[in-house]
């Protein structure tokens, strides 16, 4: 379980990071291989699907927080 806890923190983290770049297909090409590499690390447990489900859930979350921080930063300047 600490494992899968890891693993979703450092794709969340990467999903934050594609995010806060600037570029629209950078973020797109950023956040494709965040998705792959959420496959990729799901096939390492028990229940893949589940797995894969859950850490693109919490990467999408991840994006999402980043770019409403991001507007709201842009909104207060």
């Amino acid at each position: 379980m600490k494992r899968f806890g890891m693993d979703l923190d450092e794709l969340a983290e990467k999903a934050a990071g594609a995010a806060r770049l600037e570029d629209w297909d950078e973020q797109f090409g950023a956040l494709t291989v965040v998705f792959q590499e959420c496959g990729e690390r799901a096939n390492a447990y028990f229940d893949p699907r589940f797995a894969a489900r859950q850490f693109v859930r919490e990467c999408v979350k991840e994006f999402q927080a980043e770019r409403a921080d991001m507007k709201g930063e842009l909104i207060n300047a």
